[in-house]
């Protein structure tokens, strides 16, 4: 009996052992553990690559549209309907077949769920046979492609709310352990179609950002997620790797005055406190003496993106100009602080607490206005707590994705005290309107001329005050080629993952 069970263990454990092309096992320490697993339904993998998972579209390096799962995709000429073609023959870390079904049941079960991922447009899914399936929508909308590209596909036989902690995905790593708090353990999935990890095993640790600098140190890591802080002062042995993202920084405020139920702020609703905010910040002191050089100013929500403003302006700090401006619109000093009546300019700015860049940079922008009289309290606190505020209280966020459905997310009156997306209530009908058109051109093409539109209306309005656009540091041991990562998003996820199966160990005897 004893032979017998090692003869199916041995026969278990085969295909994990067999592909992997070296026995290098890899420790990285990449970000923050994702809170409610790895499950797609409930937004793993929506602003990164899943790792366990597929998706029918993925985007390359240079954010074009590739295939996955999806060998061909083509949307009907009202744009209504989009016809899926899947690659056969593809099956899951289980062993188990990848069809049409697991695709209709991932895309049915995040529409009936509290999800991350928007499907209230879609109607219906149709499986026209194991291999291809139609996407019926509820009216044309551009950005839906989106979607095929966010929602990564989970298997319908084995589909549980269990699922996240221990997930069976056909992506190109297979799960092995996740121990919370402390570690993930990853190795290739032997079914996987695609060019397969070369690494034995993957761990990927948990810890805060000055635990992670301690461990390199130590030399317990090969790759490790690293703030601006810590880049000037790699341990040996150590090469930075700065990635370019579209992960911004910048302030929400509340756009309504002081409602009932935690809503709406008499400070930050006057446009001129809004602007006089945006003529007092210094983005270059940000960027080069705050951040070391590893970010660029920030002006909207997609610099340098198709859908983002055609020309970003050149603000320069102009503090006499801003008291000038609170002066002629009512805001007098009273003992070295604004009052317009009996609102006093002071006001709560939270951040995430244990982010030192949100923290920094809540910390320069309080010192930057305070000589025009306006009082700023930064307060670091976690998202929960942030939550309950974030309606009343303006909120250090970040955003910036692959996609421009996150604008009109971001600022579509539709979204209104939904998530974290318009926390400020903001709403402008021409914006809205811009917004819409743009979901409803023909083509991606002629909706850019919306999205510009949209953005142009907004800088007017100051929903937001943006501040820098970051670049992603990573310390990796120099044997560690990362090949030629893409353009991150914003940090939910491990993005620079993205590419793991380009990665290579190039000194094989350490």
């Amino acid at each position: 009996m004893k032979s017998l069970i090692l003869f199916i263990l041995s026969i278990s454990l085969l295909p994990f052992a067999s592909f992997a092309s070296t026995d290098k096992v890899l420790t990285l320490a990449l970000g923050a553990e994702p809170e409610t697993g790895f499950d797609p339904i409930y937004g793993w993998g929506k602003y990164n690559r899943p790792l366990f998972q597929s998706t029918l579209i993925k985007r390359d390096n240079a954010l074009e549209l590739v295939s996955d799962l999806a060998l061909q995709w083509q949307l009907s000429d009202d744009r209504r309907i989009w016809s899926v073609d899947l690659r056969p023959d593809v099956k899951f870390s289980d062993g188990s077949a990848l069809t049409a079904a697991d695709v209709k049941f991932s895309f049915d079960t995040a529409k009936q769920s509290a999800s991350l991922h928007d499907l209230t447009n879609l109607d219906r899914v149709e499986i026209l046979d194991d291999y291809s399936l139609r996407f019926y929508l509820k009216q044309a909308d551009i950005t839906f492609i989106d979607n095929l590209v966010n929602l990564a596909i989970v298997p319908k036989a084995s589909y549980g709310a269990q699922y996240g902690l221990k997930p069976i995905g056909s992506g190109p790593l297979a799960f092995v352990r996740w121990d919370r708090n402390q570690q993930l353990i990853m190795q290739p999935n032997p079914y996987y179609y695609g060019k397969k990890p070369e690494f034995s095993k993957i761990i990927v640790t948990f810890s805060d950002e000055d635990s992670r600098y301690a461990r390199l140190r130590s030399g317990q890591l090969d790759l490790a997620a690293i703030a601006p802080r810590y880049a000037k002062i790699l341990p040996p042995g150590y090469k930075l790797w700065s990635i370019d993202s579209v992960d911004n920084r910048g302030i929400a405020w509340p756009m309504v005055p002081t409602q009932a139920d935690g809503i709406g702020n008499d400070v930050t609703s006057d446009a001129i406190i809004r602007q006089a905010v945006g003529m007092a910040i210094d983005r270059q002191v940000l960027v080069q003496q705050l951040l070391d050089g590893f970010a660029t100013p920030a002006y909207s929500i997609a610099d340098g993106l198709p859908w983002g403003p055609q020309l970003n302006p050149t603000i320069k700090p102009d503090l006499e100009a801003a008291k000038q401006l609170l002066e002629q619109n009512g805001w007098q000093l009273k003992v070295g602080l604004r009052h317009h009546g009996d609102t006093a300019a002071s006001m709560t700015l939270y951040y995430l607490a244990g982010d030192t860049v949100r923290q920094q940079l809540a910390l320069a922008v309080a010192q930057m206005v305070k000589p025009l009289g306006i009082e700023i309290k930064p307060v670091g606190k976690s998202w929960e707590a942030i939550y309950l505020q974030m309606h009343s209280q303006p909120v250090l966020l970040g955003f910036g994705s692959h996609s421009a459905t996150e604008v009109r997310a971001v600022y579509h009156s539709a979204s209104r005290g939904k998530g974290y997306f318009n926390s400020g209530y903001y709403s402008n009908l021409q914006v809205d309107k811009a917004l819409d058109s743009a979901l409803g051109a023909a083509s991606w093409s002629e909706s850019l001329p919306y999205w510009q539109q949209a953005q142009t209306l907004i800088a007017h309005d100051r929903p937001w005050t943006w501040l820098v656009n970051l670049q992603h540091l990573y310390a990796a041991n120099e044997c560690l080629d990362l090949a030629k990562p893409g353009i991150e998003a914003h940090g939910h996820g491990w993005p620079l993952a993205n590419n793991i199966e380009q990665w290579r160990w190039l000194c094989p005897k350490r």
